[in-house]
């Protein structure tokens, strides 16, 4: 049990360095740190966790505790590991919006805007829909429990006072747009499928029948085709989207591990 009142310097500049981390990753991960919830909440959070998470902390060699040179590079490395990782736990949110998007502009319906609240900033009307579902399906799987796991697994993965940091698994990081365009297209797949075919069939229609106004005809079918395949495949992207957690969940402990 720890006694807070009687901490020694040593504890304290590492409780210190525990709760840097946990800001960062607090501040910068996909579902703490949306928009939505306020500072002192997130703050209030940080506190907390670390408050749980510092008695099992290794510690590691504490001599670098009592340097002040060594407690510089100590401060940028926690917070720059928080950061990293709470990036890397937006790989869900980031596909799911794209999807949201690339859908909207292929279908037409890209011009209406409004604020999506887990991104913190404009989206088209699908994008928020794909967000809010997204959300609904993180939270169902217990996402924010995977989110809590992992940052204070990483305290065990990757110790507080090791003044060591590999810079391997950044070098990985840097396919994290690859990952994530690849996955946006598998999602958008049908409906990208279903509007090509239905501007082939009015490309078509054009040249055999000159005086249809293809143009006009054809915006409020895409329209209608397109959101039908959207709901219809609706089941078929919440399982996708259970994929894409576990996938990220994954790639976040490989990361750590490499550390």
């Amino acid at each position: 049990m720890i006694n807070w009142s009687a901490m020694t310097e040593a504890q304290i500049l590492l409780f210190a360095l525990i709760l840097l981390r946990m800001i960062a990753f607090i501040v910068s991960s996909a579902f703490f740190g949306s928009n939505s919830i306020s500072v002192p909440v997130k703050l209030l959070l940080s506190i907390v966790l670390s408050m749980l998470v510092f008695p099992v902390v290794r510690i590691g060699n504490v001599n670098y505790l009592t340097i002040s040179n060594e407690i510089i590079g100590l401060t940028i490395r926690e917070v720059i590991i928080g950061l990293s990782l709470g990036f890397l736990t937006r790989l869900f949110f980031f596909v799911v919006s794209m999807v949201g998007d690339l859908i909207s502009m292929s279908v037409g319906l890209g011009a209406g805007q409004m604020y999506n609240p887990m991104l913190g900033s404009q989206g088209n009307a699908l994008e928020s829909f794909y967000s809010t579902v997204g959300t609904l399906v993180f939270l169902s799987i217990n996402g924010h429990h995977m989110l809590i796991n992992a940052i204070v697994s990483s305290y065990q993965l990757v110790p507080v006072s090791s003044l060591s940091l590999n810079v391997g698994p950044f070098a990985e990081m840097a396919m994290f747009g690859q990952m994530a365009m690849i996955l946006t297209i598998k999602m958008c797949a049908p409906v990208l499928v279903t509007v090509f075919l239905i501007n082939l069939a009015f490309g078509i229609l054009g040249r055999a029948v000159p005086q249809i106004n293809v143009l006009v005809t054809s915006m409020p079918v895409t329209i209608m085709l397109g959101m039908t395949v959207v709901f219809i495949c609706l089941p078929l992207l919440t399982s996708e989207m259970n994929g894409i957690v576990e996938v990220t969940a994954g790639k976040l402990f490989d990361v750590m591990k490499h550390l």
